[in-house]
């Protein structure tokens, strides 16, 4: 078996060379039994053929050669049972680290989805929480108002009341004022009829002293009927006034914007915290669906734990990382340099050659910005370099994925109307240099050999100031802006689609850059503080989507870390590591929560490193077994940024 892909045989780590010198413990019942039948009936035949030859005494060299002859068949046959039992151990090695790493990684997805779930409960019941606190309050708030109209209204009852015995209070006054007007007026008619002088001046004083102790009477009665009726004035309008407050109350209750809609208002929330206690309900659901599945990945995981000790006695195994024809493998690479620049072997070639052996294909994800990628690309795969590469992905070239469909479109560039121009060099239908008859302005173009049409330059003063980048189709790809304080960088850069609107823009500063991603409504999408934060979106929005996309990146790259550490990106990570210096990378990796599963090393030395620090399950492919380092070829110098000339 090649471990690690040495290329040398080695053994596994719970077992020695040959399978028969195991612990029986470590055995399976199948192997034990393959080798025991093996091992001990076939000597039974042995015994036989020994006992049968004993009575021909003349030919026992010819038996001592049958029987050295069957000793040799039984060693070749138990040499092959031998391995295919350690294949058969390999095989089943293999197997059980796929398993679990396809656990560990569902377990990640689950343990992701089940934190996310949790936090959207949290939230939800949050939600629910301040519904519940916001009804509270407006309740509150309504059982306020309706206690102060019901005090109100009780007050003006209470009020009316006494207004009411006050008045009948009153009225009995009255009527007896009125008994007593009617008795002094019927005494003076008495004195009036009296004839007998005597008995007159005594019924006089009689009368006289009823008809004083009457208007005494009457005079209390006057003084209490005037009292109780400014009692009763100032009661009529103490019930006045509650009756305009218990109308006014009742107004509000029907026509002010925060009382009266007070009841609709709860209403309204009621709702929202049934439809929130639903959203509860479901959010308990889904936890316990997914409480579920962690606790169903846990039995698995523990199973294949127990498979991984009766077999191999040992939980953490080690195997060697072999490419998935299922998958869709792509590799990193942050440009493409143009074949004719080559010198040696590249590390492109050297990635190829991994998939010799299998029935698996890659695809290369470029980030830089190259207007002839497309044709460098074709160049290396009808050269024969490459043969297991597919497509080419690149953030650039998808703005102008329908560009192939034109044929060398006529160009008209954004020339002012207004000024008299002339052409200065080449002629009418492929001008070189094309200047304003006030000399001011002047435009300078720039063809490949197929004669497209692959830049223009416009000059403001013998000063450039901006320059128009064309494909092959003469279809506009990019506009750069010159940068005034030096004329070799760009103040800004625009990106366009085949319809000419703008894709992607970046702004540069002194110390930062800005990106801005632009829709096909020229509405602005996203901004970017750095183009590797753009790149690593665009890793992740646009061109690795799915689950079955692996990226084969070095760990070197700018935002490797990012990607490593992005819990929602669906792709998997394969990390190249040709340096371990980074040690807290390398344990970040490694980890036995960390998401990778596959290993690229270098070298034999850059495996050794790792081996050291790994204390989980890991499969590791070497690029260089023997531990042989190529001298890598110095590479051109491809900037990422597209530097504007100084002007000669």
């Amino acid at each position: 078996m090649k471990l690690f892909g040495h290329g040398k045989k080695v053994t596994d780590s719970a077992a020695p060379t040959a399978a028969t010198s195991e612990s029986p413990k470590q055995q399976t019942p199948t192997a034990q039994a393959v080798i025991h039948s093996a091992a001990t009936v076939e000597p039974t035949d042995v015994k036989k053929n020994e006992h049968a030859s004993a009575p021909a005494p003349v030919a026992n060299e010819d038996a001592y050669q049958k029987l050295t002859t069957k000793r040799e068949q039984l060693e070749k046959h138990v040499n092959q049972l031998n391995q295919q039992y350690g294949d058969a151990r390999n095989e089943l090695r293999s197997q059980l680290l796929t398993e679990k790493d396809y656990l560990r990684a569902q377990s990640r997805m689950v343990n992701h989805d089940y934190d996310k779930l949790a936090k959207q409960r949290d939230a939800d019941f949050e939600v629910f929480s301040q519904l519940q606190d916001h009804r509270n309050k407006v309740a509150a708030k309504q059982q306020r108002l309706v206690a102060s109209l019901n005090v109100t209204k009780q007050k003006f009852a209470e009020q009316s009341t006494i207004l009411a015995k006050m008045k009948a209070q009153s009225a009995q006054i009255t009527k007896q004022r009125e008994q007593l007007d009617k008795q002094e007026h019927k005494l003076l008619d008495e004195l009036g009829q009296q004839g007998n002088l005597n008995s007159l001046m005594e019924e006089i004083d009689a009368k006289r002293k009823q008809i004083s102790d009457i208007n005494v009477h009457d005079h209390e009665l006057e003084q209490a009927e005037n009292g109780i009726n400014q009692d009763i004035v100032k009661q009529e309008k103490a019930v006045s006034v509650l009756n305009k407050q218990v109308a006014i109350q009742e107004q509000a209750n029907n026509k002010d914007d925060e009382t009266a809609d007070l009841q609709k208002q709860l209403a309204e929330i009621d709702k929202k915290v049934s439809q929130q206690q639903e959203k509860l309900t479901a959010d308990d659901d889904k936890l316990k669906a997914v409480k579920q599945e962690k606790a169903s990945l846990g039995e698995q995981f523990q199973q294949l734990t127990d498979l991984m000790k009766f077999y191999f006695s040992s939980t953490k195994l080690i195997d060697n990382f072999q490419f998935d024809p299922a998958r869709h493998y792509v590799f990193y690479s942050n440009t493409l340099i143009p074949l004719s620049q080559l010198s040696d072997q590249n590390g492109l070639e050297i990635i190829d050659q991994l998939f010799d052996k299998t029935d698996a294909h890659f695809d290369l994800l470029t980030t830089d910005f190259n207007r002839e990628l497309s044709e460098i690309w074709d160049d290396y795969q009808s050269s024969g370099v490459l043969h297991h590469a597919g497509h080419v992905i690149n953030p650039y070239l998808d703005f102008q994925r329908d560009a192939g469909r034109q044929q060398h479109a006529d160009v008209a560039l954004p020339l002012d109307q207004g000024q008299d121009w002339h052409v200065n060099a080449g002629t009418e239908e492929q001008p070189e240099m094309i200047r304003s008859a006030s000399g001011k302005q002047s435009v300078t173009l720039k063809y490949r050999a197929d004669r497209s049409l692959e830049s223009v330059r416009y000059f403001q003063n013998d000063q450039l100031f901006k320059m128009a980048i064309y494909d092959q189709q003469n279809v506009l790809v990019a506009t750069q802006y010159v940068d005034p304080r030096d004329a070799k960088h760009a103040a800004s850069e625009i990106y366009y689609r085949p319809d000419h609107s703008v894709a992607l823009e970046k702004v540069f500063f002194e110390d930062h850059v800005v990106v801005q991603t632009t829709d096909a409504g020229k509405t602005v999408e996203r901004t970017f503080e750095t183009e590797d934060d753009y790149y690593e979106w665009w890793i992740k929005a646009h061109a690795l989507t799915r689950p079955e996309d692996a990226l084969i990146i070095d760990t070197e790259t700018p935002y490797f870390e990012q990607l490593l550490n992005d819990d929602d990106r669906r792709f998997e990570l394969i990390p190249l590591i040709t340096d371990v210096d980074n040690k807290a990378l390398i344990d970040q990796i490694v980890a036995d929560d960390s998401p990778v599963n596959n290993i690229i090393v270098s070298d034999e030395a850059v495996h050794q490193v790792i081996l050291k620090q790994l204390k989980r399950d890991m499969h590791i492919m070497v690029l260089d077994p023997a531990g042989v380092t190529n001298e890598k070829a110095k590479a051109a110098t491809i900037k990422t940024r597209i530097y504007i000339p100084k002007v000669s």
